[in-house]
């Protein structure tokens, strides 16, 4: 049968006939493996594969007809350019590159860090094709490689190529192969030339066995296929006619060992051991794989391991993990060792008519290696593990269906079972060491209970009471020295605990002595005392699980009592406390749970129609085992065992048993090397080298990478992990899937940790790391931002000058106007006030004339004067706020003093730096003016005060008097106010005016500046 998580998976085992052995037949097997298939349907370029190797990074490298493809476990990478065809010759060097031989462009190297395929053919055209075969790679770095006139050795360090001729003979092909001893002596192997050692110190190679040379046989030559060498100074030869020869390399001696096929063909070979210890040679032939055991000096040959006869081109079995890779006619055949923690033992053809079930599986206990399996018909199997032998034990009513088997301490195996065509005796007693069944006195009293010889549930007390039931007449006990009975609860009691079709479907001894039934209402316990059952399922059960019907009853080492039910699995502590409750949200796939174990680790076992299960104490999770992890079936109801010490598992099949080494299931995986598959920029394959920062530009800132645990295990076996440091703070954890995908990643360094554990929760100690560099858009960078803020600076600097230079012109204009109207304008008035007072002086006061020469004049000197105001403050040199206090300070000392009014003007002490500007100081000194003015005027004070100050960036002038003052609110129609209010608001200030009849005025101005 075949199946797949990504190959095709054959668990066979090896059975053939060894001896026949008394009255019994007595079969013999090697251990069960279990195989995995894969062909071109999971990827492979085609089924002819012709080599195998695996590079220093842990991935694997097959040559095909086709070309050369690389491995990770899941998928197949090839490489087809430039064109290679028959790559017969496979090896990884020191610095991980690979090398190959083909048959199209000779010899050729995969370089580790492109993984791009480069050739150098040494013919003369590049048209012509060289054709090179099985590469080989010695301690000494130097390669070795054949061609149809002989051998070839390349120093990789210089590339300097140096030829062997051999014989020309009619054989057309590739001349030799090649290995190495553990002497450190190369080995080359023609074909029909013989075997050569080559001498390093005279450049030479030198022939020891076969036709080239008088060794080996007179008549018929002998023809080399292959050869591996040994620990033991030994090399193995495959032959085309001589099976399988074993050359001393010390002695010089050499024995032929017959395969007992057809063809007496070898063509490939790899050394090994089987899963008991023992060294086996991997042999493989023109029909298929097999083993050679040199102890016995036998071959075996797995059959069927493919639909079709195969022939196996080349075997690699790797040093390190211990996977035979058989490369073949019908595609790859691979043995993993830790694919094989659940065996698959059958049962040998021809022992037993099939199908039979194995029902109950129990360990001698004088002899731990004999194994009895109870048989659903027939008999029982004694299976001898040392020597994996199989004696079929024969029951006196072969119609007898297994139930129950109990091994004593007296020798006597004690077994119960369903006699279907209803003939006694339905519990039998086997002397293990008188070979022979026998009937004491407490089995035939035993015997004639039940109307039928139906004995589902049996167990010995530790008071050596005999105890036995069956699911719908009840239970008894009987003493094996009085050989009474001595069930405590009558048939009418029982009859009540049965009615209704309350079953008992188990029945067992508890540690406290009880008698303990699983029933179809739940779980019941005998009471001596009183005589009646007891109802046990602890308060609450009935909310927590939907049906209380037991299947199996187990006591774990604590006392605890554990059920298996429909449904559900459920804990009890010895105090008859629920502790435990598990259902199908907690992993079960099926509902139907039967048969419980507990392993000497305290993990307990339950048998369900979908898979075998386990409460693993230590993580307290629930896992569950298939077809994929190496089961015969996913049925395991009812026919879990355990051996004397619970460190192995017997989970009975049909036609056949499952085994367990729990204590290597659970114990943690050798840590595998995550490799990295692929890289993709926008799903597009790039070549990388993991050990360097990979840069991705701003446009290529979404990529997946495909990583891969590289220990080629199931995949369903490997769990993943992953996260982004600088992008994320936690581990991504995605089951079997092995792929990570990022986009739309800003700018900047990044570290991809990746990580890989098994099916438990075992993770490797160290994550593998991939470093990234997302670039950042030429606008993102360092010098481009600089170049901004350079061009802004530039641009801040351009306007400011440009402003400076207004302000200069400005200035500059400025100083003209007010140039130009102090000397133009200001001399002209001065020349008509000159010549208006002349005019006036010459005229009689009673003259028409002299009141309008007396306006003239007095008009003159007020536009003089404001033209004075104009010319001052058009002037940037009165632009500081300094020269406006002095100016308003001497106006208004003036009329002050000209009208004998006493005053006081406070001013700032240091303003220097404060500058108003034209507008600001032409309507503050207008303001400051009309007031002054309308004081004189109007205010008839005796005393004014006049203060400037700068207060939080605000100008402030108070103008005060102790005159008759005046109501603001009255009408009035002058302008003067309401001029002063728009000067105000000019300035974006507040004016206001306080002022009482009688009791003067005070006018207060502040507006912002600078």
């Amino acid at each position: 049968m075949l199946r797949s998580p990504l190959a095709r998976c054959a668990s066979l085992c090896l059975f053939f006939v060894l001896t026949g052995m008394g009255g019994s037949t007595t079969y013999g097997q090697l251990p069960a493996i279990t195989f995995e298939t894969i062909s071109s349907k999971d990827g492979l370029p085609g089924n002819t594969v012709l080599s195998a190797v695996r590079d220093k990074a842990g991935f694997m490298w097959f040559g095909t007809r086709q070309h050369v493809v690389r491995y990770d476990g899941a998928s197949f990478k090839s490489l087809t350019d430039p064109e290679t065809s028959f790559v017969t010759g496979l090896a990884a060097d020191a610095n991980n590159d690979v090398w190959l031989s083909s048959d199209r462009n000779g010899l050729c190297v995969i370089r580790h860090d492109t993984q791009a395929l480069e050739c150098f053919p040494q013919t003369p055209q590049p048209t012509d094709l060289e054709t090179t075969g099985y590469f080989f790679l010695d301690r000494h770095r130097q390669g070795w490689y054949s061609d149809r006139d002989g051998v070839n050795r390349i120093d990789l360090a210089t590339g300097k190529r140096f030829h062997y001729p051999l014989r020309k003979t009619t054989y057309v092909w590739m001349k030799a192969v090649f290995t190495e001893d553990t002497d450190g002596n190369l080995w080359v192997v023609g074909r029909d030339n013989g075997l050569f050692r080559f001498d390093r110190e005279r450049d030479t190679l030198q022939c020891v066995l076969g036709a080239d040379c008088t060794q080996g046989p007179g008549e018929e030559p002998m023809l080399f296929a292959t050869a591996c060498a040994g620990a033991d100074a030994t090399v193995w030869l495959g032959s085309y006619n001589y099976g399988l020869i074993r050359y001393d390399t010390r002695r010089h001696t050499w024995h032929q060992y017959a395969t007992g096929r057809r063809s007496n063909q070898v063509n490939s070979l790899a050394l090994g051991n089987d899963e008991n210890g023992h060294p086996i040679v991997w042999v493989g032939d023109n029909q298929g794989l097999g083993v050679f055991r040199p102890e016995q000096e036998k071959f075996y040959f797995f059959p069927d391991l493919l639909p079709n006869v195969y022939e196996v081109n080349f075997i690699y079995r790797d040093p390190e993990n211990g996977i035979v890779w058989t490369c073949t006619s019908e595609g790859i055949i691979k043995y993993n060792p830790e694919s094989n923690l659940i065996r698959t033992l059958l049962l040998p053809t021809g022992l037993v008519s099939f199908p039979v079930m194995v029902n109950t599986v129990v360990t001698d206990l004088q002899d731990s290696t004999l194994v009895y399996l109870g048989l659903s018909h027939t008999g029982m199997v004694r299976w001898n593990r040392r020597r994996n032998e199989f004696t079929l034990i024969r029951y006196p009513n072969e119609s007898a269906d297994t139930r129950w088997m109990i091994a004593r301490e007296d020798g006597t195996l004690w077994i119960g079972t369903n006699c279907w065509n209803y003939v006694r005796p339905g519990i039998l007693v086997y002397d293990t060491h008188r070979e022979k069944f026998v009937t004491p006195p407490l089995s035939q009293q035993a015997n004639r209970y039940y109307s039928v010889p139906f004995f589902m549930y049996g167990q010995f007390d530790a008071r050596d009471r005999l105890w036995v039931g069956n699911s719908d007449e009840g239970v008894h006990g009987v003493d094996d020295g009085t050989l009474r009975e001595i069930t405590p609860w009558d048939t009418a009691r029982q009859r009540a605990l049965l009615h209704n079709n309350n079953l008992i479907n188990d029945m067992r001894v508890g540690p406290d002595g009880r008698l303990w039934l699983g029933t179809m209402r739940g779980v019941y316990y005998g009471d001596t005392a009183t005589q009646t059952f007891v109802h046990a399922d602890p308060v609450g059960t009935a909310t927590r699980i939907h049906d209380l019907s037991v299947n199996t009853l187990l006591h774990d080492r604590q006392g605890n009592l554990w059920a298996a039910r429909w449904g559900s699995l459920t804990c009890m502590n010895p105090a008859g406390e629920l502790m435990m409750v598990l259902t199908t949200r907690d992993g079960f796939v099926d509902r139907q749970i039967q048969g419980l174990a507990e392993d000497d680790a305290g993990n307990i076992w339950a048998g369900n129609y979908e898979g075998l299960y386990c409460y693993h104490a230590a993580s307290g999770n629930l896992k569950r085992f298939t077809l994929n992890d190496g089961l015969i079936n996913n049925n395991t109801l009812g026919r879990i065992f355990t051996n004397l010490r619970g460190n192995e598992l017997y989970i009975g099949q049909q036609n056949g048993i499952n085994v367990i080494d729990v204590d290597r299931l659970f114990r943690p995986t050798a840590e595998a090397t995550v490799g990295i598959s692929s890289f993709k920029v926008h799903e597009q394959e790039r070549t990388i080298d993991p050990r360097k920062v990979i840069q991705l530009s701003p446009e290529d800132n979404a990529f997946s990478i495909d990583f891969i645990a590289l220990n080629y295990r199931k995949k369903h076996d490997n769990v993943y992990a992953y996260y982004l440091e600088g992008f994320e703070k936690d581990w991504n954890h995605s089951g079997s899937q092995h792929r990570a995908y990022y986009t739309n990643l800003s700018p900047g360094r990044y570290t991809l940790h990746l990580k890989a554990g098994d099916a438990l929760g075992h993770w490797s100690t160290e994550a593998a790391i991939v470093q990234l560099e997302v670039l950042p858009a030429y606008y993102e960078t360092a010098w481009f931002r600089t170049l901004v803020f350079l061009a802004i600076c530039g641009l801040l600097y351009a306007l400011y000058r440009y402003r400076i230079n207004q302000l200069l012109r400005l200035q500059h204009v400025r100083n003209r106007i007010s140039a130009d109207l102090h000397d133009e304008l200001g001399s002209s008035l001065s020349g008509i006030s000159i010549m208006g007072a002349l005019a006036k002086k010459d005229l009689p006061e009673t003259h028409p004339s002299a009141s309008f020469v007396d306006r003239m004049v007095e008009e003159v000197q007020q536009i003089s004067s404001s033209l004075d105001d104009i010319v001052w403050n058009i002037s940037p040199r009165n632009d500081a706020l300094s020269s406006l206090v002095a100016r308003m300070t001497r106006y208004a000392s003036e009329l002050f003093e000209a009208r004998q009014i006493h005053y006081t003007i406070t001013v700032p002490e240091h303003f220097e730096h404060l500058r108003l500007s034209m507008e600001q100081r032409r309507n503050f000194y207008l303001i400051f003016k009309e007031s002054v003015n309308n004081l004189i005027k109007y205010a008839q004070c005796q005393h004014a005060t006049v203060h400037i100050a700068v207060e939080r960036r605000k100008l402030c002038l108070t103008i005060a008097d102790d005159g008759v003052g005046f109501d603001p609110g009255a009408p009035h129609g002058r302008n003067g106010l309401l001029n002063l209010r728009q000067r105000a608001n000019s300035l974006k200030g507040t004016l206001q005016i306080f002022s009482t009849r009688g009791k003067g005025t005070s006018l207060q101005l502040e507006f912002p500046i600078g």
